[in-house]
C-alpha cells in the first residue's frame, strides 16, 4: 500500500506513482518521462519556472504527517527511504514510531531517522559479535595488477576502513538485517547487524556487530554465521569490497573474506581457538 504519492512533471509530461517502490522501477519510470536523474538529484520543489517539478499528496493519516518532515532541499530520494524504512520497521517499534508520526515528534528526516535507529537498538536485547580475518590489497593504477598487504598496513589505514564502513552502511536502507531470509525463527529474532573493524591481540580483525530479541539456539547460530560468511564473501551492502580507499601506495581495497582453509567467521568467544587454527592452517599444521 502506498504511503506518499507523487505527482512529477516535467515540461509537458506527468507521471503519477507512489513511495515506496524498487529504486530501479522509479528511475524507469521518470526515463518514460523524459527524466534522466538519480533520485538523489531531484529536489521536491513545485515551482513554476522548474522543468522538473513535484508534488506530494498522501491518502493516509500517517502518509500525512510523514509529508509534514520533507522540506524543498529534500529530494525523492528521501521520500523513498523514508517511506521505505517506516513499512519495514520492526514489529517491535512500529506502534510507537506511528503514534510519534501521528503525534508529529520529529522535525524532519533526520530525527525520525535517529530515533528509528535508537529504538531498533534498544529493540536488541542480546548482542552478539562475529569475527572474521581482514584480507586487504593494493590495485596498481599505472601497471594494473593487485598487490597484497599484510595487517600491519591494515592497521595503518583502520580509521580510513572504518569510516568506510560507516558511510556504507549509514542509510536505513543499508541495514544489512533486512536480507536475512534463511530461517523465520532467526528473522523473528533479528534486529540489526553491523559490519566494522576491531583490533584484537595487536591483529586487525573484521567485526560484525548483532542485535537479537532473544538469544540464538545453537543451530540458529551455525545458521546465522552460514549467511554471515555468505554476505562477507559477496561483499555485503553496495559491495564494500569494491570501493576503494585511497593510500599513498595506490588504492586500497578491504574484504572480508578470502578463499583458503585459514579463513574462519566465529562468536568471541571461539575466536581464540579460530585465530590458533587458522595460523595452523597457513603455516602447515596437520
Amino acid at each position: 500500500m502506498a504511503m506518499i504519492n507523487a505527482v512529477i512533471t516535467n515540461k509537458e509530461n506527468t507521471l503519477v506513482t507512489e513511495f515506496p517502490k524498487n529504486y530501479l522501477d522509479i528511475y524507469e519510470e521518470l526515463c518514460s518521462i523524459g527524466i534522466r536523474k538519480a533520485l538523489e538529484r531531484i529536489p521536491l520543489t513545485d515551482d513554476e519556472e522548474d522543468d522538473i517539478r513535484v508534488k506530494l499528496y498522501a491518502d493516509r493519516d500517517i502518509g500525512n504527517h510523514l509529508l509534514r518532515l520533507f522540506f524543498e532541499q529534500d529530494t525523492l530520494a528521501d521520500v523513498n527511504t523514508a517511506c521505505f524504512v517506516i513499512k519495514k520497521a520492526d514489529e517491535a517499534i512500529k506502534e510507537e514510531l506511528e503514534q510519534n508520526l501521528l503525534n508529529d515528534q520529529y522535525t524532519g528526516i533526520a530525527e525520525l531517522f535517529r530515533d528509528m535507529k535508537d529504538m531498533t537498538y534498544q529493540a536488541g536485547r542480546v548482542n552478539m559479535s562475529f569475527f572474521c580475518p581482514l584480507d586487504g590489497n593494493i590495485e596498481d593504477s599505472e601497471y594494473g595488477g593487485t598487490t597484497p598487504v599484510g595487517n600491519l598496513y591494515l592497521k595503518s589505514y583502520e580509521w580510513a576502513i572504518r569510516e568506510l564502513l560507516e558511510m556504507e552502511q549509514s542509510s536505513p536502507e543499508d541495514e544489512m538485517a533486512q536480507f536475512f531470509n534463511d530461517d523465520d525463527g532467526i528473522k523473528e529474532k533479528l534486529v540489526s547487524a553491523v559490519w566494522t573493524v576491531d583490533e584484537y591481540k595487536g591483529r586487525l580483525y573484521g567485526r560484525i556487530d548483532c542485535r537479537f530479541k532473544e538469544e540464538l539456539t545453537e543451530d540458529e547460530t551455525e545458521i546465522f554465521k552460514g549467511w554471515l560468511v555468505g554476505q562477507c564473501a559477496d561483499g555485503f551492502g553496495e559491495h564494500v569490497e569494491q570501493q576503494p580507499i585511497d593510500t599513498e601506495d595506490g588504492d586500497l581495497f578491504v574484504s572480508f573474506w578470502h578463499p583458503g582453509d585459514s579463513y574462519f567467521l566465529c562468536t568471541e568467544d571461539e575466536l581464540d581457538n579460530c585465530i590458533e587454527e587458522s595460523h595452523g592452517m597457513q603455516f602447515g599444521g596437520m
